[in-house]
């Protein structure tokens, strides 16, 4: 409740901050062929994701077919929109795919590991992206963001170093407990995932084709509205209006995002109004995908009956194969 609070006073402190009529006056003028292609690069990054995914549940020996993973992926921004969290999508990823993979261990660590390498991928693009084109940042957000960085790469190391050590201090009656055992089970995968440097690689790089494709998709929305800013800005920005989204503040980073996102842009001189706009049009894009995720959840709960025994039946052939 605290966060959907959140969630609508920054969003009604952002939507009275803006000119709607100068907003609006904008629309009528937008290029649905460029709305078409933009959408295109959604489904890119879906795609690419799902690939990413795919890669990470192979080497926990768990083959899904690339489309059930694609409909997963959507079925999960559905949750992601339409439930009070913004990480409700991983849980209903790894649940079903640790059903059919029977790998439920396996299937959390794969997607938690989509969100560690999809942070390195981040990073590697834009960090050197910072180094190269120092100007195009102000050097306080370009300062944050590294702050903001290296806080996670820490806060991921303490976990790592968690997983290896408390088991060594916890009492034998807490090691019986259910919910720490699937804990150390989980962490125990991951630093096995992390031990397969050619499975992170891949995955990285799944990850940056990810990232660039997303900056493309701002970029391409940004030349609609005639903002004219280098993409290489859009390669470091994005990352910086992801990091501030993450924080569990609002429901799925609502509020936040579009608050980090008018910031930033106000510092390369992009106008209020056409800022919120193109953040706008992002949100509507994801939105679309989601109610399509929401579709395939709900026709798929329609015929559990009927397709629960087939699936099953395919997952466990094609995994003896």
């Amino acid at each position: 409740m605290l966060r959907l609070f959140c969630s609508i006073s920054l969003v009604i402190v952002l939507l009275k901050s803006i000119s709607w009529p100068e907003l609006l006056q904008q629309l009528p003028h937008l290029d649905s062929g460029v709305l078409l292609i933009g959408i295109a690069l959604g489904f890119y990054g879906i795609i690419i994701s799902s690939y990413q995914w795919q890669c990470l549940l192979a080497a926990e020996h768990i083959h899904i077919d690339l489309r059930r993973l694609i409909n997963l992926y959507q079925v999960g921004i559905a949750f992601n929109h339409f439930l009070p969290t913004g990480m409700g999508g991983d849980v209903v990823k790894a649940y079903y795919i640790g059903k059919e993979g029977k790998n439920t261990v396996g299937s959390a660590s794969a997607v938690v590991m989509t969100r560690i390498s999809g942070f390195f991928a981040m990073m590697l693009v834009s960090l050197p992206t910072m180094l190269l084109w120092p100007a195009l940042l102000t050097s306080q957000i370009g300062m944050s963001y590294a702050l903001v960085c290296l806080a996670l790469i820490g806060a991921l190391t303490l976990i790592f170093l968690a997983v290896k050590y408390i088991p060594h201090w916890l009492q034998p009656v807490w090691m019986q407990k259910r919910m720490v055992q699937s804990l150390l089970a989980i962490g125990t995968t991951l630093r096995h995932s992390i031990a397969r440097p050619r499975t992170m690689c891949n995955a990285t790089i799944f990850g940056v084709l990810y990232h660039i494709g997303y900056a493309l998709n701002f970029y391409l929305y940004g030349r609609l509205l005639n903002v004219h800013v280098p993409f290489a800005f859009y390669l470091v920005a994005i990352p910086f209006v992801s990091l501030v989204a993450f924080v569990p503040f609002s429901i799925n980073g609502f509020g936040l995002r579009e608050g980090a996102f008018v910031l930033i842009f106000a510092s390369v001189h992009v106008a209020m109004p056409t800022a919120m706009l193109l953040v706008l049009l992002m949100d509507v894009q994801v939105l679309l995908f989601g109610i399509i995720g929401g579709i395939i959840y709900l026709c798929s709960c329609g015929k559990k009956k009927e397709v629960s025994t087939p699936l099953s039946i395919h997952t466990s052939s094609h995994l003896s194969g």
